[in-house]
C-alpha cells in the first residue's frame, strides 16, 4: 500500500481517538471540499481537496460537522504544510528518502501528529515499511507474541520503541505490515473491528471517494499518547 501522503495525513488526524465508522463520516467531509468527479450509484465522488483548500476552512465550520478538537488540527496542519519548504506536498515526498526516526521527528512537527499517528502515515504513505504504530492493542498483541515476559506491565514511550524494535528483529523490514496483519486478526478474532489503531481509515483509491451527509455527528480510535 501506498497511499496519497497528503491524504494520509488527514485521514489519521481524523483518527485520534476515533473509531472506524466516525473516521469515514469524517473523511467524507473533507472530501465533500474536493473537486466534484462525478456520480455513480446514487454515491457523489470527490478528489481530496488540496492542502490550499483544506487550510482556508475555518475551524468552527468543522467543529459544526462534529470534528471537535480536531478540527483545529486539520486546519492548523494544513497551513503548517503550507509553510514547509517548497510546499507540502513535496515536502510529506521528500520523507520517503529519509530514515524512519527522522521521518517521526518530522512529522510530530506537524499539529495533532504524535509518535503513534507519525509511524501511522510512515508505514502506509511514506514507503517506511518497518514503522511499527504502538498502542495498547499492539502491546498485547506484542506481549502474547514476542515479549510475554513483559505482560502486565504499564506502557510507556520506552516501551513502545522496544514493541517496535522486536517487531523488527523477528519479521524485518516489513514489520509494520507484520504488526497490521496479527492487529486485524485480533480485531476478527474479537468480532469488534470499530477500533482503529495500525489499520489506515478509509484506505482505498486516492481520488475517488463515496460521500456520506457532510452534517453527520461525528466524535473521539488511535491512542496517541
Amino acid at each position: 500500500m501506498r497511499q496519497d501522503p497528503v491524504e494520509c495525513v488527514f485521514q489519521f488526524l481524523c483518527s485520534s481517538n476515533n473509531n472506524i465508522k466516525r473516521i469515514e463520516k469524517m473523511v467524507s467531509v473533507l472530501e465533500s471540499y474536493g473537486s466534484h468527479l462525478g456520480s455513480a450509484g446514487g454515491f457523489e465522488f470527490y478528489q481530496f481537496p488540496s492542502i490550499e483548500r483544506l487550510a482556508s476552512i475555518a475551524e468552527t465550520e468543522l467543529r459544526q460537522a462534529g470534528f471537535g478538537y480536531r478540527a483545529k488540527y486539520v486546519v492548523g496542519t494544513a497551513k503548517a504544510l503550507q509553510g514547509k519548504p517548497g510546499g507540502g506536498e513535496k515536502w510529506l515526498s521528500s520523507l520517503r528518502q529519509m530514515e524512519l526516526g527522522a521521518v517521526i521527528d518530522a512529522l510530530c512537527t506537524l499539529p495533532g501528529v504524535g509518535p503513534k499517528v507519525a509511524a501511522c502515515i510512515a508505514l502506509f504513505s511514506l514507503d517506511q515499511h518497518h514503522a511499527v504504530p504502538v498502542d495498547t492493542h499492539v502491546w498485547k498483541i506484542a506481549t502474547r507474541y514476542l515479549m510475554p515476559e513483559l505482560g502486565g506491565m504499564s506502557l510507556t514511550p520506552k516501551l513502545c520503541n522496544r514493541v517496535a524494535e522486536a517487531f523488527v528483529a523477528k519479521y524485518g523490514k516489513y514489520a509494520g505490515w507484520a504488526q497490521n496483519v496479527l492487529f486485524i486478526g485480533e480485531l476478527s478474532s474479537q468480532k469488534v473491528p470499530s477500533a482503529v489503531d495500525g489499520t489506515a481509515p478509509h484506505a482505498g483509491k486516492a481520488v475517488k471517494r463515496k460521500r456520506v451527509k457532510k452534517d453527520l455527528p461525528i466524535s473521539g480510535g488511535i491512542e496517541e499518547k
